[in-house]
């Protein structure tokens, strides 16, 4: 672990990837702080009184650079958490970094449930969703293939589409302990 102090965990992952069920159960199982970039956005529209999709059409660079800023600080100045966002590793260096990721057609199904949505509602604002995000972080972060660049820099990639929750938690929860240097 070299100079860092305690657990530090960053995920990230497209919507309905699995990585805020992953986040929670990691921070449960280990009782350190969760984060979520996601939550960055919302308490900045809450304070100001804003909407938060109309912020995020009307602000959208300005909201990143702060969700970014948030996220580094974290991961730089606390110990003892785990964070996700869809790019929280690639802020996070000093974390070990879980990139977690499932087919379009299962995400859309989670999404589905999740939102009380018919499936084909769910797909298209994923695709929607996912169109937006990638065109924003290859116009911001000069990100040209996300899910390579998340693969590229992650610790552990986990393919979530066919894996329960409690098989994705157990590898991430193996990989983890090893790498921190855990023993029960």
């Amino acid at each position: 672990m070299g100079e860092n102090k305690g657990i530090k965990i960053a995920i990230s992952g497209l919507t309905a990837s699995g990585k805020s069920t992953l986040a929670k159960n990691l921070a449960d199982y280990f009782n350190i702080k969760r984060y979520s970039a996601g939550e960055i956005f919302r308490n900045y529209a809450r304070e100001r009184g804003l909407d938060i999709e109309k912020l995020s059409l009307e602000a959208e660079e300005k909201l990143d650079k702060i969700a970014d800023e948030e996220t580094k600080r974290i991961c730089s100045f606390e110990d003892n958490f785990v964070i996700e966002g869809r790019l929280t590793i690639y802020f996070c260096e000093n974390a070990f970094k879980i990139y977690i990721y499932a087919d379009k057609e299962i995400r859309a199904k989670r999404l589905a449930l999740r939102e009380n949505l018919n499936f084909e509602e769910a797909l298209k604002r994923l695709e929607e969703r996912d169109s937006y995000d990638l065109d924003r972080y290859k116009k911001i972060y000069k990100i040209e293939d996300y899910e390579r660049e998340m693969k590229k820099i992650a610790n552990l990639i986990i393919d979530s589409s066919n894996l329960s929750i409690e098989e994705v938690f157990n590898i991430s929860l193996s990989k983890l302990k090893e790498f921190f240097k855990i023993n029960d």
